[in-house]
């Protein structure tokens, strides 16, 4: 009763690499050769990484990096992990796959629902990568626009500067040079024979006649 039981645990085996161009068709029928095969799941490859390679005329071709292939027994996931590691998928000579190897490794006390929820932590990361990659992005594109507005703003400012400034060069290349009528001083109004100076001798002069009769009315 054991032995049964333990034949019908399942067992799960992990291929590193896919054979580009290889589907899920393809390859649950080469592991069905070996044993009765449950459920399989094939990891596409990043949207970039085909991009990429469409743009420089790669195949366009949607491939896949990594698999898991799911077998009734475990007993024959071992076995076929074992022998088919490491050796050529062979085939028939004109097939696609016929030289690539196989990458296969069993994993033990590996059940379908460890991969399921390493799919969802995958996306999860995924999907909070890109969420921190827009966010960058738009912090980026953000600080560039500013960093134009204050640009121009520097720019018109200079440019206004700068018209100002030939507007006033212009307006003093323009302008006629103005004349101011300069009033007599009070030293003037001394004759030659009054200047203390001429005397030789310094006193504290009175107001001189001549000033008085301008300022002064005739009649006082």
């Amino acid at each position: 009763m054991e032995e049964k039981d333990l034949s019908r645990t399942p067992g799960i085996v992990y291929l590193s690499r896919i054979p580009p161009g290889m589907k899920h068709q393809k390859l649950r029928h080469l592991m069905a050769q070996f044993g009765d095969v449950g459920r399989v799941f094939l990891q596409p490859e990043d949207v970039s990484v085909r991009k990429k390679r469409q743009r420089y005329g790669g195949s366009k071709k949607k491939n896949f990096t990594e698999g898991w292939v799911e077998f009734s027994d475990k007993r024959i996931a071992k076995s076929v992990a074992r022998s088919l590691n490491n050796t050529q998928i062979g085939g028939q000579k004109r097939s696609r796959y016929y030289d690539d190897l196989w990458n296969i490794k069993y994993l033990p006390k590996f059940r379908w629902t460890h991969l399921t929820e390493k799919l969802a932590y995958e996306a999860i990361v995924r999907e909070q990568r890109m969420r921190t990659e827009t966010s960058q992005a738009k912090r980026e594109t953000r600080f560039y626009l500013d960093t134009v507005d204050k640009q121009k703003e520097v720019s018109a400012i200079t440019e206004r500067k700068r018209k100002r400034g030939q507007e006033t060069q212009e307006e003093a290349g323009s302008s006629k040079p103005r004349h101011f009528r300069q009033r007599k001083t009070v030293a003037s109004y001394w004759s030659d024979e009054e200047h203390p100076a001429k005397k030789g001798k310094f006193r504290s002069p009175g107001v001189p006649t001549s000033l008085l009769s301008q300022v002064l009315p005739s009649d006082i």
